[in-house]
């Protein structure tokens, strides 16, 4: 009885660390190319101004850039 025990143990066990497994892959991130803001039209250009929220030519002498932070 004592071996079914053990036995079933580490099936559960094994479950587990793949339940573990799969949650730790399936949260990886997600490529940078897609955190990029983007400017009025469809292409990205400039920087963004985390001050006003858009992108512009980086010379905005109030505005919070990403070399700021």
């Amino acid at each position: 009885m004592n071996v079914i025990k053990r036995i079933l143990s580490l099936i559960k066990a094994g479950g587990v660390f793949l339940a573990t497994l799969v949650g730790v892959l399936a949260s990886t991130d997600k490529p940078e190319a897609n955190d990029r803001p983007q400017g009025d039209g469809s292409d990205l250009f400039g920087e963004h101004n985390f001050r006003t929220g858009q992108a512009d030519s980086g010379t905005d002498p109030d505005g919070w850039y990403e070399d700021d932070m």
